[in-house]
């Protein structure tokens, strides 16, 4: 072999081997086995403590495993939110760390990890040694800046979120009032509007194969076994009403909690003026029930009936289960198809407008170049027209009704006319008063689609 020909073989096997190396070998400055920790790794099994304190060591919170529950123990002593107090603890288990950012003290605060700016978190466990000792900051791209106490050194942590922990002391608290189970319902007890009413749930009947019928609650039926001379055994009953009720008290969450509250400022004393008082009896002996309070915003204070706390309850949650016994009777107001009304007279004060049918359409009285659309939608709104509740006996608003805001009068091809009177707002709710009948809520935008002034009809201009 030519002396050249085997220099440029040695040459090419001396070059394939280093590639070989370089491949294998790691680029300068990076780490060769398992990546540094700041902290050592821990499971989410071992934490027995956690402390929580929000920037500038201000509204500090303990929570303490007692068994398989978390208790916070300060800055009060009550059993936790046990889905959030469970996710802390599993945060510090599923963190990844990442690199060392910094170790100039300097620039704490730029990362937010300084005493100041950062979410002080402390988990110890069961015996009281320290796990972590973490100061939580700001979030940069995918990571989390992260400092160790008693330290200078910055670390990028993933999957670590500040607003895990960023949170009010009073939210670590368990916010459920009643967790029970709404099929085993059996019996509801309603007090308010100065009247009481008792109802059982009907049992199931069996089904044709003979098994039990269904205890789902949105099937129950209910009878009334005690009330008064309106509210008698045998009074059809608004069953879906009553089911709701009974779904909302037993899943019950407070929005809120007023330790330092005074029931009686609250309308909470026991036979307070427009309190309503409502109890659920379950299989094995279980309850629930509540006194509900005024409502003040978006919330309503209430207390359970065996226990002295005040809690607030958003509205939206609460409205399914405040309901004065009167409630559970029909709220039909009308229900008259557009093709059986002859007529409907809207009067608001001075001004009153008749629609009329005529050779299948409508017309109006007023103005003369009336919309039929819009007349239509007005005679088509008085279909399945029903209240939300009754106006208890002492409501503000029924003196609203004795001198109207409007009147409606609507006159069927067949029967007597139907005059329903419209009074004033309570939320989202009208007073208004079928004659004939007690006065009932019902709601805003369903009588806004029938109150329509003689304008309101008029055709739309179109816009040049």
């Amino acid at each position: 072999m030519e002396k050249k020909t085997l220099y440029a073989l040695v040459a090419f096997v001396a070059l394939s081997v280093a590639a070989v190396v370089s491949l294998r070998s790691p680029d300068k400055g990076e780490r060769v086995g398992e990546r540094p920790r700041a902290v050592a790794e821990i499971k989410a099994g071992s934490v027995g403590t956690l402390e929580v304190s929000q920037p500038g060591d201000k509204d500090k919170v303990t929570l303490v495993k007692k068994g398989d529950k978390w208790q916070v123990t300060a800055p009060y002593d009550k059993p936790a939110d046990q889905t959030t107090a469970k996710a802390a603890a599993e945060a510090l288990e599923k963190v990844r760390w990442g690199d060392l950012v910094t170790q100039q003290k300097g620039r704490h605060a730029e990362f937010e990890v300084s005493d100041d700016k950062a979410v002080h978190v402390v988990a110890k466990d069961t015996g009281g040694a320290v796990l972590a000792d973490l100061y939580i900051g700001k979030a940069s791209g995918s990571a989390t800046m992260v400092r160790v106490g008693g330290k200078d050194d910055v670390w990028q942590a993933l999957d670590l979120y500040a607003s895990t922990f960023k949170r009010e002391s009073k939210t670590w608290r368990d916010h459920g009032i009643y967790d029970l189970k709404a099929d085993d319902a059996e019996k509801l007890v309603i007090s308010g509007g100065g009247t009481k009413v008792t109802l059982e749930r009907v049992p199931a009947a069996a089904g044709a194969d003979g098994k039990p019928g269904s205890q789902n609650i949105y099937e129950a039926k209910w009878r009334v076994s005690e009330g008064d001379a309106v509210l008698k055994p045998g009074l059809e009953v608004d069953h879906g009403l009553v089911n709701r009720m009974v779904q909302s008290l037993a899943t019950l969450r407070a929005s809120e909690f007023h330790d330092g509250a005074k029931p009686e400022e609250l309308g909470l004393a026991p036979g307070a003026a427009g309190q309503i008082a409502v109890t659920v009896n379950f299989k094995e002996g279980k309850s629930a029930g509540v006194r509900i309070g005024v409502q003040k915003g978006e919330d309503f204070f209430v207390q359970t009936v065996d226990n002295p706390q005040v809690f607030a309850v958003k509205k939206f949650a609460m409205e399914a289960v405040a309901h004065i016994p009167q409630d559970i009777r029909d709220k039909s107001l009308v229900s008259l198809k557009a093709d059986q009304i002859e007529s409907v007279t809207i009067q608001q004060g001075v001004e009153v407008v008749t629609i009329k049918a005529k050779d299948k359409t409508w017309i109006a009285d007023k103005p003369a170049d009336a919309d039929e659309a819009k007349l239509k939608q007005v005679v088509e709104g008085f279909e399945g027209l029903t209240g939300t509740g009754y106006l208890a006996p002492d409501a503000a608003e029924l003196k609203s009704l004795v001198a109207p805001k409007a009147i409606l009068t609507v006159k069927p091809k067949t029967g007597a006319p139907v005059i329903i009177r419209v009074g004033d707002a309570r939320g989202e709710d009208l007073a208004v008063q079928k004659v004939g009948q007690d006065a009932l809520w019902l709601r805003k935008l369903q009588v806004e689609r029938l109150l329509k002034k003689p304008a309101d009809l008029a055709k739309d201009k179109d816009k040049k």
